[in-house]
């Protein structure tokens, strides 16, 4: 994953739209639908870090493929990527919430 690649999937998992992050970090909205585009234009440092302030997480998950990404995975959690990639963030949240039940259940 790439930086836009991450920033879409934090923004559609926290249910978060350009205007709110514009409103949040000062950045315009032009910029940051810039950083989003397949062939999406890197950010300056300092956007980067103001857009991971705001998101609530560190600049490297935002610029790096993190330890788990897809070429990492084991053949189970590439498929569950898969299928779940073009999910809704309502669905995102419904499927956490169950994974979340299922881990309770697990663990007692």
């Amino acid at each position: 994953m790439n930086f836009s690649e991450n920033l879409r999937f934090v923004m559609e998992s926290r249910d978060i739209q350009v205007k709110e992050l514009s409103a949040q970090t000062g950045i315009s909205i032009n910029t940051l639908k810039s950083y989003l585009k397949t062939d999406a234009v890197e950010p300056k440092v300092s956007n980067a870090v103001l857009i991971a302030k705001a998101l609530h997480v560190n600049v490297e998950s935002l610029a790096l493929s993190p330890p788990g990404s897809e070429e990492n995975m084991s053949a189970e959690l590439r498929e569950i990527h898969l299928l779940i990639k073009d999910f809704s963030p309502k669905d995102l949240r419904l499927l956490l919430a169950l994974a979340r039940a299922i881990r309770v259940n697990d663990c007692s």
